[in-house]
């Protein structure tokens, strides 16, 4: 899908500029009230209108509507300035006049209706007096008809090197998409990002004024000792470089306050950059010493508006414009590009085509936590939910007294840090009423799921056991052989449930005995389930008809045995590889 933007309260346009990177995403309209930075916005967001206009005035709010729609807007980014979470002890949140231009935000959003908004803030929105302010905001979106996901990013985790943790809300018409979750052990640097600029000292250096009228193709600027534009060091007083000459390299000024001049004292936060650090957040002070770590790690001054420029991931061809203040504040307000563009790439997939929907089975490769919302929003319900998820048993173990040592329990990434408990309430609520859940889990956390299966409304009947005839073994002469796994079965309170004892038999155990799976029935799928374990518990528990839910599928053993005993299926699957796999077994099995 291709996304045309409407960037509010754009500034220089760093949202854009990072959105921009990715083919699906082009931005058309711009708006801010700062002249000098929608002239930085012209110049540098290609095929954009930047407008110097003030979000309040309807004459101004009417034309970016009629020019959002003439131009196909569907996509509404920006941060809105709140200042106002709560008054006087008084939970006032969008009611606070200080959030006025919030609320302008939500009109224009609620006017445009557009696919997919953004609304990038500080952390501060999201956790304010207890999420009062939050629940505001997600009501009058949703009333709108929008699906919502919220949370918290770090730029660092995005090839940022700077630890700046903001707010971010999603909002979509038709898809649950999540926050983009960044690589926290690939962290870029304040070396990796700066140390390769030509080593200004106060006063040295281009500013944005030598840049004006000139053709951009003169200043191509990426290597030390070439022209760098924006790069310009603030010309210190001789007090401040004294200052500056106090702190050491990439340190903090001495604690115990120093007399300089008269009453001069240095007592203030004074302190340097660190090479093989992230930075912390930049602002719009930057070029000052005194506002805190932001001065260079070894060099007597304050770091240039290039430095802070490629600290935020600005590119070095994006060349702001304007003075001074104005370019440090178009700076420090602007969202990273890189961060922005991580966010861009989460929209894209979650609207790329990876669903199957047929008549009696529909597969969607997505986030469980998230696409939830998505089937909320459809009001689906489902007669019956049944996984496996992950159990969070990953690990390195010793096998070396075993005769053909294996290296470990792992199963993969899916298996580590899996919320084993935050998806069951959300799933819960689409359950029908006379619906049931049975949860494959390890014996290790038995107890835990059925505290919170009651804690949200189902009345725990049972715990099932898989038997295994043939199991894995393991270290024989110390432990015993893991030959079960386990399943809790619950119903909604006061349901009719399903349980379809065969006439042959006097009573059912809660034993199922199966081999693992092997032979043509194998995928690469590590943790399947047989389809003869998956089938006997489905005939027992559920009717002909009813539709059952897996939100964990994996290589969709539950859906092909749901298929096969003409039940009705939805599948969830987050990993690209078994999605796959499932896809196809689930057309093999309906004889496609």
């Amino acid at each position: 899908m291709e996304f045309k933007i409407l960037d509010l309260f754009c500034g220089a346009g760093g949202f854009s500029y990072g959105l921009d990177k990715n083919k699906n995403f082009k931005t058309v309209l711009g708006l801010d009230y700062d002249t000098n930075a929608i002239n930085t916005f012209n110049k540098n967001i290609e095929g954009a209108v930047g407008i110097v206009g003030d979000i309040t005035d309807e004459k101004v709010k009417k034309h970016i509507v009629e020019k959002s729609k003439k131009l196909g807007v569907n996509m509404i980014i920006g941060g809105p300035p709140c200042q106002g979470f709560s008054l006087k002890g008084k939970q006032l949140g969008l009611d606070d006049p200080r959030n006025f231009l919030f609320l302008e935000y939500i009109k224009i959003v609620s006017e445009i209706k557009p696919e997919v908004f953004i609304i990038e803030n500080v952390r501060n929105l999201l956790n304010a007096s207890d999420g009062y302010f939050l629940n505001q905001i997600k009501e009058k979106f949703t009333k709108i008809g929008y699906i919502l996901n919220t949370g918290f990013i770090n730029a660092k985790d995005f090839g940022v090197p700077q630890n700046r943790e903001r707010a971010i809300i999603i909002g979509s018409l038709s898809r649950s998409v999540p926050l983009p979750t960044g690589k926290s052990n690939e962290i870029i640097t304040v070396r990796d990002a700066i140390s390769d600029l030509w080593y200004l000292n106060s006063g040295e250096g281009l500013d944005a004024s030598d840049y004006i009228n000139k053709p951009q193709s003169e200043y191509q600027s990426m290597l030390r000792g070439e022209k760098v534009y924006n790069h310009k060091a603030t010309n210190h007083s001789d007090l401040a470089l004294e200052k500056l000459k106090m702190v050491p390299p990439e340190g903090d000024k001495s604690s115990i306050p120093v007399e300089l001049h008269g009453k001069q004292k240095f007592a203030t936060t004074w302190s340097r950059l660190k090479w093989d650090e992230v930075s912390p957040t930049i602002d719009t002070r930057f070029d000052t010493p005194s506002n805190g770590r932001n001065s260079h790690p070894v060099l007597h001054r304050a770091i240039t508006p290039r430095e802070a420029a490629r600290i935020q991931s600005f590119d070095d061809d994006f060349i702001f414009t304007g003075p001074k203040t104005s370019v440090c504040r178009q700076i420090g307000n602007a969202v990273p590009p890189l961060m922005a563009k991580a966010i861009g790439e989460t929209i894209s997939n979650a609207y790329m085509d990876k669903r199957v929907e047929k008549e009696d089975y529909s597969a969607y490769l997505a986030d469980s936590f998230v696409f939830v919302k998505e089937l909320k929003k459809n009001n689906i319900k489902v007669n019956h939910i049944i996984t496996d998820p992950p159990y969070n048993i990953s690990k390195d173990n010793n096998f070396t007294t075993m005769s053909s040592p294996r290296k470990g329990v792992d199963f993969g990434d899916w298996d580590k840090k899996f919320d084993l408990f935050g998806w069951i309430k959300d799933y819960v609520e689409i359950l029908d009423k006379n619906g049931s859940i049975i949860i494959f889990c390890s014996y290790l956390y038995i107890s835990y799921i059925i505290d919170e299966l009651k804690e949200v409304g189902i009345d725990v009947k049972d715990v099932l056991v898989w038997k295994k005839s043939n199991p894995m073994p393991r270290n024989i002469n110390r432990r015993y052989v893991q030959d079960m796994e386990f399943a809790i079965w619950g119903v909604k309170k006061g349901a009719k449930w399903a349980f379809n004892k065969p006439n042959n038999v006097p009573y059912l155990r809660s034993v199922f005995e199966t081999s693992l799976v092997s032979g043509k029935e194998k995928t690469e799928h590590p943790t399947q389930k047989s389809l003869k374990l998956m089938k006997e518990i489905i005939e027992i528990h559920t009717n002909k008809k009813d539709l059952i839910l897996d939100p964990f599928m994996g290589s969709a053993s539950t859906g092909v045995a749901s298929l096969e005993l003409g039940r009705k299926f939805i599948g969830i699957e987050s990993e690209h590889k078994y999605f796959q796999i499932a896809i196809k077994r689930l057309e093999n099995s309906r004889g496609e």
